[in-house]
């Protein structure tokens, strides 16, 4: 199996464009598996901060530019989400078009953990409010009250048709929190918000950036696990020994940027041998690919995933 995702920054504001995007990269791609690609800030949008988009269509990124949230005390004034309005009845209903469009193909919703929002809307202040140890309730309560809107909106979008939910995690990072603080302020709220996804048939969780505690977060009650493996340990087979789970990856993003079809080939056969045996895989690259990619590498690669799978492939797989 094989599937990658980017980003539409010229749709994903609105859920009809964002849709008509998807489909039409599934379309194109024919993929074993679509991730839904909203913008990084659609969870923060309708809380209280200010989101500059200006530099997405020049290939930058979001960025919160004013918060509520700079002291503890603030998250006891985090306001409730609500499904029904805003960013995330957007991304519900950009869903449901999908599911509608796509009845045959899974798909994976994409969420963020409860850190990852709370970092996104404290503009990462919060990892040095709980270094600090001033108004940890406050934070507590923050937190929690994120998970349970995080767990509501994996139970609609799995209602609404989607297979499971791909939990985005930026905040595993051994630099950002301390050992005992990740396992008080990360690991619970994660477990609470992902209780929405129980029903889910097919949940990934990604593990963002470097130095990440792959340990501390294997057992989450997910079926699937994502990492930049290329970048940062485990390695793929040390992943999936430890973890038991299905691995999606094998691929390193930056080589589809610069389509360099032959290193991907290279990595997917050398992620095979290594995993031979241990478990399942889906190949996939370690992140989003940014732009740069051309429509002919990914045919290139998905054609050679799939040659895989032929009379000849052990032989492929082997030399």
């Amino acid at each position: 199996m094989f599937s990658f995702w980017s980003h539409f920054p010229d749709a994903d504001l609105d859920a009809d464009r964002l849709a008509e995007a998807t489909i039409d990269f599934q379309r194109a791609f024919d993929l074993d598996f679509v991730k839904t690609a909203p913008n990084g800030m659609y969870a923060v949008e309708d809380l209280g901060v200010q989101v500059d988009f200006s530099d997405v269509p020049q290939g930058g990124v979001a960025k919160v530019t004013e918060t509520p949230y700079a002291t503890p005390d603030a998250w006891l004034r985090l306001p409730e989400a609500d499904l029904a309005r805003g960013a995330l009845a957007r991304e519900l209903r950009a869903l449901r078009l999908m599911r509608a469009a796509m009845p045959g193909v899974p798909i994976v919703f994409t969420v963020f953990s409860p850190m990852t929002i709370a970092s996104k809307l404290s503009r990462g202040r919060i990892h040095a409010q709980i270094a600090e140890r001033v108004s940890l309730e406050a934070v507590h309560v923050g937190l929690d009250r994120i998970a349970r809107s995080v767990s509501a909106l994996s139970q609609a979008a799995i209602e609404a048709g989607a297979d499971g939910v791909f939990f985005a995690h930026q905040d595993t990072g051994r630099d950002l929190l301390s050992y005992d603080d990740f396992c008080e302020f990360v690991v619970p709220y994660d477990i609470e918000a992902l209780l929405g996804a129980q029903r889910g048939r097919f949940n990934i969780l990604h593990a963002h950036g470097a130095q990440i505690r792959f340990r501390e977060i294997q057992d989450y009650p997910v079926q699937a696990l994502n990492w930049h493996n290329w970048e940062t340990r485990p390695s793929m087979a040390a992943g999936m020994l430890t973890s038991g789970k299905c691995i999606v990856g094998g691929v390193d993003r930056w080589s589809i940027t610069r389509n360099d079809v032959p290193a991907v080939q290279r990595q997917i056969l050398e992620t095979l041998r290594a995993v031979a045996g241990q478990g399942d895989l889906i190949i996939a690259p370690s992140c989003a690919i940014r732009a740069g990619f051309s429509a002919q590498t990914m045919h290139a690669i998905r054609d050679f995933v799939r040659s895989l799978t032929g009379p000849d492939a052990a032989q492929t797989v082997a030399a």
